[in-house]
């Protein structure tokens, strides 16, 4: 182990110790490396958080059999886990390290659920977890500044009301306090779509420092938005019916990057019974986009699916359903498959356990 620490401009390194580690779970997924082109991955092939826990290839479910939260290596080996099986984040479909890098954080899947849950824990796995209890919440959580974390909530409280599953709140949760107060009500802009279809099923949301912005993502109407932080106001609106951009359009979406000028969608359903990487580059002011990328390899992933730019314009895909891992480049030439038997949940790809991860690397 070596301690790299900065500030006051320099950069002050330990020296190298060694440090006894406890034993891996059993269980955990085995994971298959083949590589295409090795010298052009990110940080060598770098660290990937995910979780396990989701269940069913062709109608996600909630948890069956065992769950965990684990890193695994640029060679595919663990290198550390966290046995969820017996805890509120069982089920697990996102786990992320906090940005303080201290703890690991994991959130159940909780699907149209009352039973919705964050979990936060050390990463030494030493003391007591902190829960969080949340009815509705579901699918994914992620980091805002000042260490508060973004979710979204069922305004029913989970379920369906008149077999639909309504409109959800954007929530902003300061882990210290465990207080959430809402960002965003779908229904001030997207009430007529929500209302129109079975519902949003918001499943994904993230912090995009640039734009001081959070993007969601709603799957039954095919769109994303974007929302000023922290005041909450729609900027745009990206897919579906109420999009800006008259080229932007797909067929249910989960995981999304969004950039200043530049945004990667996951879309499940995309050409050849895969999921596919779209790229479009765009102009909020003009309200112009352009196509860059329809990466479409012909693996599937019915539900959950991510795409993540990385520092070195790479774009890191997890096709979650189906167990497998892509690394492109922002062309769409394959550069590394990892693969596994498990279905996971959503990813973070970054270079170091030791530093701040996506977004606040960049």
């Amino acid at each position: 182990m070596q301690v790299v620490a900065q500030g006051g401009g320099k950069t002050y390194t330990s020296n190298v110790y060694t440090v006894k580690s406890g034993f891996l779970p059993n269980g955990l997924p085995t994971m298959k490396v083949s590589d295409k082109n090795a010298s052009a991955l990110f940080s060598g092939g770098g660290f990937t958080v995910n979780c396990t826990g989701i269940a069913g290839t062709t109608g996600i479910s909630g948890s069956k059999g065992t769950s965990y939260a684990f890193i695994f290596d640029k060679d595919g080996d663990m290198v550390w886990a966290l046995d969820l099986t017996n805890t509120v984040a069982t089920g697990c479909s996102r786990a992320r390290i906090s940005p303080d890098a201290k703890y690991m954080w994991a959130g159940n899947f909780a699907n149209v659920s009352t039973s919705g849950a964050l979990m936060r824990v050390t990463m030494d796995g030493l003391g007591s977890p902190k829960n969080y209890a949340f009815p509705g919440r579901s699918h994914d959580f992620s980091f805002l500044p000042g260490g508060h974390v973004l979710f979204f909530q069922q305004q029913n409280g989970g379920g369906y009301t008149n077999n639909k599953e309504g409109p959800d709140w954007i929530k902003d949760l300061d882990p210290e306090t465990g207080t959430a107060t809402t960002v965003y009500d779908e229904t001030t802009d997207f009430a007529t779509e929500i209302a129109n279809s079975s519902g949003a099923h918001t499943n994904f949301a993230a912090y995009i420092p640039e734009l001081k912005a959070v993007s969601f993502s709603m799957r039954h109407i095919s769109t994303v938005g974007l929302l000023s932080y922290p005041a909450g106001k729609l900027l745009t609106v990206f897919g579906g019916t109420r999009t800006a951009f008259s080229n932007m359009t797909w067929d249910v979406q989960h995981g999304h990057d969004v950039r200043s000028d530049h945004l990667w969608i996951f879309n499940n359903n995309g050409t050849g019974g895969g999921a596919s990487v779209l790229g479009f580059r765009y102009d909020i002011a003009s309200k112009t986009a352009t196509q860059t990328l329809n990466y479409s390899s012909g693996v599937a992933s019915t539900a959950f699916g991510d795409v993540t730019e990385l520092p070195n314009t790479n774009l890191f895909v997890t096709y979650s359903t189906s167990g497998v891992f892509h690394e492109i480049s922002m062309t769409g030439t394959l550069l590394r498959e990892i693969s596994t038997t498990t279905p996971l949940g959503y990813s973070e790809h970054l270079a170091t356990l030791y530093g701040p991860p996506p977004p606040f690397d960049r």
